[in-house]
């Protein structure tokens, strides 16, 4: 393998796609906006959330079914996890180019072009979306090293149990360490129709931008300024990867398009026009998306959405810092360019977005929540070990904790000594995660991801030399 400096950016011309997912919570929300405001009118009133249920009595202004899948068309995609409406979701969108243009020129499975993940806590009033770029270099289960754009290609390829968007989420979830709800696919036209439902979208550019919508050479330029963009325009603009700041700058755009769809579809002046078009853009939506999403889910997702604070919603991007440009030859693709993660920064990433004490939660985290409050919300199951000498440590950790209100599931012994302690994550439980890692006092160098969804604990905590000779327990 050798170094490859960062390659030059230009137009891509499969890049029209790799937006389509941004407008997958922009096509929910104006669908459902529409249908939540109706019955609202009608005299429907939504409980609080969070784990508000949802009225499935009133009748559907589409004649749709409410529980039913949003998608019409059928779909062998992954089973949905569970989710109480109290806890934090995570929904991976998936963007794909299933025009007919390219199933004429490249028939067969697509791989993702966009993925996206987006994050929502009810706890911490939150927001967060992650662009995960498409060359990472990761490893797909079952499948050994790959781009993680092709695992959605894999899945449907070898027609796998939840086909492409199943091997996509499991993927993803064994990357960051974190469970994947959610999954949904849009395809581009569905892009360019819903920007052009919702009049477009208002965008501050602040570099001169070459937009060619289609990618065949019909190049304009938008100029710096504040812009309210078509479909065609919107998506030439996130999709535009030229410039000094390359992919990074792209992946900012598509944050940027992300927002704007939000702030557009939750403007007052705009419910009457979704009201009025529900029914046109639900059509729409069923042709262009598929997801695992039940009516009652995204409607309660909806809801949350539209009761955080514009400002509490952060996005993020891996940047060259957290992933290294180099190339790679393998038997079956030749010599390609990849991204190499660096596992600790994109820990620290993931730990940023998921922890309370992240930038994403920071808003409201610090301002009226105490970090044991928010652990305690979660309920995690704990282990502790005792990896020293010192009789008893476990034992009485284990009853420090518990005054605390900490769920301690299991104590013992470890298999080998530990000289620091040592936090393991198996499930997705980040404020306690981060209150045990404050409390003890244990650095990211020591807390390693082992995400097992099946775990009977969420965390292991392997008791240190440290630990023994200085702690706050009584």
């Amino acid at each position: 393998m050798t170094r490859s400096p960062r390659r030059k950016q230009q137009m891509d011309k499969t890049s029209k796609i790799f937006v389509l997912a941004l407008t997958v919570i922009g096509i929910l929300l104006a669908f459902l906006a529409g249908r939540a405001v109706f019955r609202m009118v009608k005299g429907w009133t939504l409980t609080a959330l969070p784990g508000a249920p949802v009225d499935t009595s009133a009748a559907d202004i589409t004649g749709a079914s409410q529980n039913s899948d949003l998608n019409i068309t059928s779909s062998s995609g992954p089973e949905a996890l569970a989710w109480d409406g109290k806890s934090r979701v995570n929904i991976l969108l998936l963007g794909l180019d299933a025009s007919d243009q390219r199933e004429l020129t490249e028939p067969g499975p697509r791989m993702s072009d966009t993925m996206i993940l987006v994050t929502i806590d009810p706890l911490s009033q939150t927001i967060g979306v992650l662009s995960i770029r498409r060359d990472l270099w990761v490893n797909i289960p079952g499948y050994d090293y790959h781009k993680i754009n092709k695992a959605h290609f894999i899945g449907e390829a070898y027609q796998l149990p939840g086909g492409g968007a199943g091997l996509a989420v499991k993927t993803v979830e064994e990357f960051l360490g974190i469970p994947v709800h959610f999954y949904a696919k849009v395809d581009f036209d569905t892009f360019v129709k819903v920007i052009d439902e919702i009049d477009g979208v208002k965008l501050q550019v602040t570099d001169r931008i070459l937009a060619d919508w289609n990618g065949d050479g019909n190049n304009y330029w938008l100029e710096p300024g504040e812009y309210t963009l078509p479909g065609t325009a919107a998506l030439a603009y996130a999709r535009y990867r030229g410039g000094d700041d390359g992919d990074i700058g792209r992946g900012a755009r598509q944050m940027q398009v992300v927002t704007a769809i939000r702030d557009r579809i939750l403007d007052f002046n705009m419910l009457p026009k979704l009201i009025k078009r529900a029914p046109a853009i639900y059509k729409d939506v069923s042709d262009g998306v598929q997801t695992n999403m039940t009516f009652d889910q995204a409607v309660q997702i909806m809801v949350l959405m539209t009761r955080i604070p514009r400002e509490n919603l952060q996005t993020y991007n891996i940047t060259y810092e957290m992933a290294e440009p180099t190339t790679v030859t393998t038997y079956d693709e030749g010599t390609q360019y990849i991204l190499r993660p660096f596992p600790e920064k994109i820990r620290e990433l993931r730990d940023q977005i998921f922890a309370a004490e992240g930038s994403a939660a920071a808003p409201i985290v610090t301002g009226t929540q105490d970090p044991l409050e928010l652990a305690l919300a979660e309920s995690a199951r704990i282990t502790v070990y005792n990896g020293t000498n010192t009789s008893n440590l476990a034992e009485d950790t284990t009853e420090y904790l518990a005054e605390l209100g900490l769920n301690v599931v299991e104590t013992g012994s470890a298999s080998e000594g530990y000289l620091y302690t040592t936090l393991v994550m198996h499930n997705a439980t980040p404020y306690t995660l981060a209150y045990l890692s404050s409390v003890m006092q244990v650095p990211t160098t020591r807390i390693f991801n082992k995400y097992d969804p099946n775990s009977p604990t969420d965390i292991t905590i392997f008791l240190g030399g440290d630990w023994a000779s200085s702690n706050p327990m009584p």
